[in-house]
């Protein structure tokens, strides 16, 4: 009996089990991804948690309060945690688009501020980022605020390009700390053809 060692011979795997491999390999690298999104976003809810007044328990935040004299600050800086729907791909094709994303805001006076938010698709990497004027009009003995914004963006993958958009919404606080809120937005790309975002999600203030 000789050996492959011996005479030099090298065994070919079966193409079968080399495409195994392949699989294994890019099946753990997509588990590694969302294993890091859903970390970030752990982390991002946990330092929400922590901010505010040092006394504040985690189930005060989102208690509704209703005495509170007004839940929107000037000087107001959120984080903003949210699920996305568009009405075209990230490849600008004609097909409905899910996904998630994550914002912060600043609000100057009560009234005016600015932001900026990045939203993935299919759990892909952040390809995209966006800035946006924002123009609330807090109504505070229901804790109602509806807002109009409007900015640009850039695309860096898929299909790199600049963006504008305009949209609007509403926002619901239980108190200064803790809200819900969902907006929806034209969004122009100079590329591809236009296409409508739709966002619902959390907001924590601090």
């Amino acid at each position: 009996m000789v050996c492959a060692e011996c005479t030099g011979e090298i065994t070919e795997l079966p193409m079968n089990e080399i495409g195994k491999g392949s699989l294994t390999v890019k099946t753990k690298r997509e588990h590694m991804k969302i294993k890091g999104l859903i970390a970030v976003a752990v982390m991002a809810l946990t330092l929400a948690g922590q901010a505010g007044a040092a006394d504040r328990t985690w189930g005060d935040r989102f208690k509704y309060e209703h005495d509170t004299t007004t839940k929107f600050m000037p000087n107001e800086f959120s984080l903003d945690l949210f699920g996305t729907y568009a009405t075209r791909d990230r490849f600008g094709n004609g097909e409905d688009g899910w996904g998630g994303g994550a914002g912060i805001n600043y609000f100057l006076t009560r009234y005016i501020g600015i932001g900026a938010d990045s939203y993935v698709e299919e759990w892909k990497a952040p390809y995209r980022v966006n800035g946006s004027l924002i123009l609330r009009v807090p109504i505070d003995q229901i804790g109602l605020a509806p807002y109009g914004f409007a900015g640009g963006g850039r695309e860096f993958k898929y299909v790199p390009q600049w963006t504008a958009h305009a949209g609007g919404g509403l926002e619901l606080r239980f108190n200064p700390h803790f809200g819900l809120f969902a907006d929806g937005r034209r969004v122009f790309p100079d590329k591809s053809q236009d296409y409508a975002l739709w966002r619902a999600g959390v907001r924590f203030g601090f």
